[in-house]
Protein backbone atom coordinates (compact mmCIF):
# COMPACT_ATOMS: atom_id res chain seq x y z
CA UNK A 1 0.00 0.00 0.00
CA UNK A 2 1.29 3.21 -1.14
CA UNK A 3 -0.04 6.53 -0.37
CA UNK A 4 2.57 8.76 -1.98
CA UNK A 5 3.01 9.75 -5.58
CA UNK A 6 6.78 10.11 -5.30
CA UNK A 7 9.42 7.81 -4.05
CA UNK A 8 10.78 8.75 -0.69
CA UNK A 9 14.21 10.20 -0.73
CA UNK A 10 16.73 9.30 1.86
CA UNK A 11 16.86 11.93 4.50
CA UNK A 12 20.38 13.40 5.02
CA UNK A 13 21.90 13.09 8.44
CA UNK A 14 22.46 16.87 8.48
CA UNK A 15 20.05 19.19 6.92
CA UNK A 16 21.15 22.21 4.84
CA UNK A 17 21.09 24.66 7.74
CA UNK A 18 23.06 22.32 9.99
CA UNK A 19 25.67 21.84 7.26
CA UNK A 20 26.10 25.61 6.86
CA UNK A 21 26.37 25.98 10.61
CA UNK A 22 29.04 23.22 10.86
CA UNK A 23 31.02 24.72 7.94
CA UNK A 24 30.79 28.20 9.50
CA UNK A 25 31.87 26.78 12.88
CA UNK A 26 34.82 24.91 11.27
CA UNK A 27 35.93 28.03 9.37
CA UNK A 28 35.60 30.12 12.54
CA UNK A 29 37.66 27.61 14.55
CA UNK A 30 40.31 27.52 11.79
CA UNK A 31 40.45 31.33 11.73
CA UNK A 32 40.71 31.51 15.52
CA UNK A 33 43.41 28.83 15.58
CA UNK A 34 45.29 30.53 12.72
CA UNK A 35 45.04 33.95 14.38
CA UNK A 36 46.21 32.48 17.71
CA UNK A 37 49.17 30.86 15.97
CA UNK A 38 49.95 34.12 14.19
CA UNK A 39 49.80 36.05 17.48
CA UNK A 40 52.08 33.52 19.22
CA UNK A 41 54.61 33.68 16.36
CA UNK A 42 54.52 37.48 16.40
CA UNK A 43 54.97 37.45 20.17
CA UNK A 44 58.07 35.23 19.90
CA UNK A 45 59.39 37.41 17.09
CA UNK A 46 58.84 40.56 19.15
CA UNK A 47 60.49 38.99 22.20
CA UNK A 48 63.58 38.22 20.14
CA UNK A 49 63.42 41.75 18.68
CA UNK A 50 63.21 43.17 22.22
CA UNK A 51 66.31 41.19 23.25
CA UNK A 52 68.14 42.40 20.14
CA UNK A 53 67.05 46.00 20.75
CA UNK A 54 68.19 45.84 24.38
CA UNK A 55 71.61 44.68 23.21
CA UNK A 56 71.72 47.43 20.59
CA UNK A 57 70.63 49.97 23.22
CA UNK A 58 73.52 48.89 25.47
CA UNK A 59 75.90 49.16 22.54
CA UNK A 60 74.56 52.62 21.63
CA UNK A 61 74.88 53.78 25.23
CA UNK A 62 78.49 52.60 25.27
CA UNK A 63 79.15 54.37 21.97
CA UNK A 64 77.36 57.45 23.28
CA UNK A 65 79.60 57.53 26.35
CA UNK A 66 82.69 57.12 24.16
CA UNK A 67 81.47 59.94 21.90
CA UNK A 68 80.77 62.17 24.91
CA UNK A 69 84.29 61.55 26.19
CA UNK A 70 85.71 62.24 22.75
CA UNK A 71 83.67 65.44 22.47
CA UNK A 72 84.89 66.56 25.89
CA UNK A 73 88.49 65.80 24.85
CA UNK A 74 88.06 67.73 21.60
CA UNK A 75 86.49 70.66 23.48
CA UNK A 76 89.47 70.68 25.87
CA UNK A 77 91.83 70.64 22.91
CA UNK A 78 89.87 73.43 21.23
CA UNK A 79 90.03 75.47 24.43
CA UNK A 80 93.79 74.85 24.68
CA UNK A 81 94.16 75.87 21.07
CA UNK A 82 92.13 79.01 21.70
CA UNK A 83 94.24 79.84 24.77
CA UNK A 84 97.46 79.27 22.87
CA UNK A 85 96.16 81.28 19.94
CA UNK A 86 95.14 84.13 22.26
CA UNK A 87 98.50 84.03 24.06
CA UNK A 88 100.32 84.05 20.73
CA UNK A 89 98.26 86.99 19.54
CA UNK A 90 98.94 88.87 22.77
CA UNK A 91 102.63 88.04 22.55
CA UNK A 92 102.73 89.18 18.94
CA UNK A 93 100.99 92.44 19.87
CA UNK A 94 103.33 92.89 22.83
CA UNK A 95 106.38 92.41 20.65
CA UNK A 96 104.95 94.80 18.06
CA UNK A 97 104.23 97.36 20.79
CA UNK A 98 107.75 96.87 22.14
CA UNK A 99 109.30 97.63 18.79
CA UNK A 100 106.93 100.58 18.34
CA UNK A 101 108.27 101.97 21.65
CA UNK A 102 111.87 101.96 20.44
CA UNK A 103 112.71 105.29 18.78
CA UNK A 104 114.75 105.50 15.59
CA UNK A 105 117.84 106.88 17.39
CA UNK A 106 118.14 103.74 19.56
CA UNK A 107 119.21 100.42 18.05
CA UNK A 108 118.24 97.18 19.80
CA UNK A 109 120.65 94.29 19.45
CA UNK A 110 118.74 91.79 21.57
CA UNK A 111 115.38 91.61 23.36
CA UNK A 112 114.31 88.89 25.78
CA UNK A 113 110.62 88.84 26.70
CA UNK A 114 109.30 86.37 29.26
CA UNK A 115 106.63 86.19 31.95
CA UNK A 116 108.76 87.98 34.54
CA UNK A 117 109.73 90.91 32.39
CA UNK A 118 111.80 92.26 29.53
CA UNK A 119 115.55 92.55 29.01
CA UNK A 120 116.78 94.89 26.26
CA UNK A 121 120.29 95.12 24.85
CA UNK A 122 121.15 97.94 22.49
CA UNK A 123 123.05 101.06 21.52
CA UNK A 124 122.02 104.69 22.12
CA UNK A 125 123.70 107.98 21.14
CA UNK A 126 123.42 109.32 24.71
CA UNK A 127 121.96 108.45 28.10
CA UNK A 128 119.49 111.34 27.78
CA UNK A 129 118.07 110.02 24.50
CA UNK A 130 117.54 106.64 26.14
CA UNK A 131 116.05 108.14 29.33
CA UNK A 132 113.60 110.45 27.52
CA UNK A 133 112.62 108.34 24.54
CA UNK A 134 112.66 104.75 25.79
CA UNK A 135 112.82 104.67 29.58
CA UNK A 136 109.68 106.79 30.09
CA UNK A 137 107.39 104.37 28.16
CA UNK A 138 109.04 101.38 29.85
CA UNK A 139 108.38 102.88 33.30
CA UNK A 140 104.70 103.16 32.47
CA UNK A 141 104.56 99.43 31.70
CA UNK A 142 106.97 97.89 34.23
CA UNK A 143 107.27 98.40 37.99
CA UNK A 144 111.04 98.02 38.19
CA UNK A 145 113.52 99.34 35.62
CA UNK A 146 117.28 98.94 35.94
CA UNK A 147 119.54 100.16 33.14
CA UNK A 148 123.30 99.80 32.92
CA UNK A 149 125.31 101.84 30.40
CA UNK A 150 128.71 100.98 28.92
CA UNK A 151 130.59 103.62 26.86
CA UNK A 152 131.68 102.73 23.35
CA UNK A 153 134.78 104.10 21.56
CA UNK A 154 132.69 106.15 19.10
CA UNK A 155 130.95 108.09 21.91
CA UNK A 156 127.72 106.12 21.89
CA UNK A 157 126.53 104.01 24.80
CA UNK A 158 125.77 100.29 24.96
CA UNK A 159 122.96 99.57 27.42
CA UNK A 160 121.34 96.64 29.18
CA UNK A 161 117.84 97.40 30.46
CA UNK A 162 116.18 94.95 32.84
CA UNK A 163 112.45 95.64 33.29
CA UNK A 164 110.48 93.48 35.70
CA UNK A 165 106.98 93.20 37.11
CA UNK A 166 104.45 94.53 34.66
CA UNK A 167 101.55 96.46 36.15
CA UNK A 168 99.14 93.61 35.31
CA UNK A 169 101.40 91.03 36.97
CA UNK A 170 101.86 93.27 40.00
CA UNK A 171 98.13 93.69 40.54
CA UNK A 172 97.62 89.94 40.27
CA UNK A 173 100.31 89.34 42.89
CA UNK A 174 98.71 91.77 45.34
CA UNK A 175 95.32 90.10 45.15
Amino acid sequence: MRFSFIHPKPKPKLDQESRILVIFLAITLLLIFGFSTFVLLKKRSMESDIVTMKQETRQFRGKSERFKKEIARIERLAQKYETINTNNTLLKESIQNLFDLVPDQITLTKAILDKEGLVLYGVTPSKDVYNYLLLAPLKSVFQRNVTTFYPLENGWWRFVSVNEGSIETGSEVEE
